[in-house]
């Protein structure tokens, strides 16, 4: 039963990034983001209240975690995907963010104090280039000139967002829960959002961009592909165990090329197929069992394997 809790997890989050694609073509990214952290807390709280017998109360710093997790994970990298969403295309952008691991790696070395070895720093650094050879669709002259689409640099963009959350929930869950961490982090996401997005509507005299047609869209992306598959992963870790579970991570990039392939007309190309290969063997590296795990996420919190919860 956990592994395919584990298996359908990824198959729930290139749900959300195939709804997504059609949604962000005609909606305030902002407005989806908001009404998604909104719908997963509310979600989240009666299972966490129920779970933990009774709502976790953050101290001190913990608060000041919580908004960095709320900033960059939910706020923060949602944002960026789904504007990255509307200039490049779903293959790229999940390519390139399954390479946060190794940006993660990298990371937690300097403020984590991570240990570096030979086979994990050889991972990062082939994740970081099947990373720059699907930025440039597989061509060196793009390469040496540096024109990336800018659809797939706000995606890398994003991915560095998910990594600074990643290492901020190692911080955090040392006395929070992951569940109870990601709804506060949901929380502390929709309240940022709503803020920038209220003053944004006044300053500017804009209007929601959300309409009824989009409800049964919303809720899978704020009910199903966020607190419904955090749930899953997070039982499915429970089992079996982190390391062996943030292998299932891998499976985002393959269902949503399935789909996106399917449904939405996009094309796999050589590049995709050689640079992902580079990115998927060089997280395995970094991540895998056999060393000091690597930080990871309902993703709510690549492979995170503790807390996925933005991706989706």
């Amino acid at each position: 039963m956990a592994y395919l809790l584990l298996a359908i997890t990824p198959l729930l989050w290139a749900g959300n990034w195939t709804i997504a694609k059609e949604l962000v073509r005609r909606v305030h990214p902002a407005d989806l983001v908001l009404v998604r952290w909104v719908l997963a807390a509310l979600v989240l709280a009666p299972v966490v209240y129920w779970r933990e017998g009774g709502l976790p109360r953050p101290r001190g710093r913990e608060w000041l975690a919580v908004a960095l997790c709320g900033l960059t994970g939910m706020a923060g990298y949602n944002t960026l995907q789904y504007i990255a969403q509307q200039q490049t295309t779903n293959i790229n952008g999940t390519l390139i963010y399954t390479a946060s691991p190794a940006l993660t790696f990298l990371l937690a070395v300097p403020l984590l104090g991570e240990r570096v070895t030979g086979r994990r720093a050889v991972g990062a650094a082939l994740s970081l280039a099947g990373t720059a050879w699907i930025l440039s669709g597989g061509s060196l002259a793009v390469l040496r000139a540096w024109r990336f689409n800018p659809g797939d640099l706000l995606m890398v963009a994003a991915s560095a967002s998910w990594a600074v959350y990643t290492v901020v929930t190692r911080v955090a869950t040392r006395r929070l829960s992951p569940l109870g961490l990601t709804l506060y982090a949901a929380a502390a996401g929709a309240v940022m959002t709503a803020a920038v997005r209220g003053w944004d509507l006044v300053a500017r005299a804009g209007a929601w961009s959300l309409s009824l047609r989009d409800t049964w869209a919303v809720l899978y992306i704020g009910v199903v592909s966020s607190a419904v598959a955090y749930l899953f992963w997070n039982e499915g870790v429970r089992r079996i165990g982190a390391g062996p579970a943030s292998i299932f991570a891998n499976l985002l990039p393959v269902y949503t090329a399935a789909l996106s392939i399917s449904l939405l007309g996009e094309r796999l190309t050589t590049a995709h197929v050689v640079g992902g290969l580079a990115v998927l063997v060089g997280v395995y590296l970094v991540a895998a069992p056999g060393g000091p795990a690597s930080p990871a996420p309902v993703r709510p919190a690549a492979p995170a394997a503790r807390h996925r919860a933005g991706d989706r």
